[in-house]
């Protein structure tokens, strides 16, 4: 029984995660420019979301790589702990700076978003 509500805690979670990706995708297709066409707060809030769930994929990734002896297991409890903690690691990571996904994806969204205001402006 307790491994039963051990998957289902982990269905929970690789749901929610897949509800967390989707809701970034609709951030990124409602940003529009604001009127001094710099780019707008939200384009910013789904850049940072969007590093930050390519860092939590990054420590996942990189915590899969490394052998585990099984001498000291926490199971599916350790598995779910250690989901939690990177999703949150990646967060702050994000947050702090990050990689500089975000402003690349800034740069490359924002100027996408200047261009498509005035198309005579070229």
């Amino acid at each position: 029984m307790d491994e039963k509500n051990s998957l289902s805690a982990v269905a929970t979670l690789h749901f929610n995660q897949h509800h967390r990706n989707q809701l970034l995708g609709h951030r990124f297709k409602s940003v529009k420019p604001s009127a001094a066409g710099h780019a707008d707060g939200r384009l910013q809030a789904a850049c940072r979301e969007m590093e930050s769930l390519f860092l939590s994929y990054l420590l996942k990734e990189m915590r899969a790589s490394v052998d585990r002896s099984g001498f000291i297991s926490g199971g599916k409890a350790e598995e779910i702990f250690t989901s939690l903690l990177d999703v949150e690691y990646s967060k702050r990571m994000s947050s702090a700076g990050g990689v500089g996904l975000a402003s690349m994806l800034m740069k490359q969204l924002g100027g996408q978003l200047d261009k498509n205001e005035d198309p005579d402006a070229s």
